[in-house]
């Protein structure tokens, strides 16, 4: 099923490439187009019928997760990520990782809690920048290549 979508996807844009857009007189129009093939390509890298995006994901906050455990063993701290069930749906890991990110926001305004002592504080920034940081890349990694110039002046 993830290359039937990916295929029909790739079609799509190869016939606004190879069939409309050459038809196309106006500059403005073509723009248009090249916008909306950018659109198809992040479509097709984030498809829903593939769990792999939200896969890596949920690895990252089980990571950290793991990573936090030890540092918070004796403290009164938010809840940590969960580890997603195996066999659930998309949408369903859509929903573990949307409840994770609450749990990490959770952990970020906590952190900042007087209580805590420097050195415990510095040691769960840092395992936060690294997990924001695996989820940063992992964004930029699964992002179409922006079409700006092609949009612009309507060529490719």
């Amino acid at each position: 099923m993830n290359s039937s979508l990916h295929r029909l996807i790739d079609g799509m844009v190869a016939t606004l490439r190879e069939e409309v857009i050459p038809q196309v007189g106006s500059e403005f129009a073509r723009g248009q187009a090249f916008g909306l093939i950018y659109m198809l390509n992040s479509i097709r890298l984030r498809a829903d019928w593939s769990p792999a995006f939200i896969g890596e994901q949920l690895a990252a906050q089980y990571a950290l997760s793991e990573a936090l455990r030890p540092l918070l063993l004796d403290l009164q701290a938010p809840e940590l990520p969960q580890v997603a069930a195996s066999g659930l749906s998309g949408r369903a890991l859509e929903a573990v990782r949307d409840d994770n990110d609450g749990r990490i926001c959770a952990l970020i305004e906590w952190s900042e809690s007087p209580k805590l002592d420097a050195m415990r504080v510095e040691a769960v920034e840092m395992l936060l920048r690294q997990y924001m940081d695996r989820q940063l890349k992992w964004e930029l990694q699964t992002s179409a290549k922006p079409m700006f110039a092609e949009m612009s002046n309507g060529s490719e």
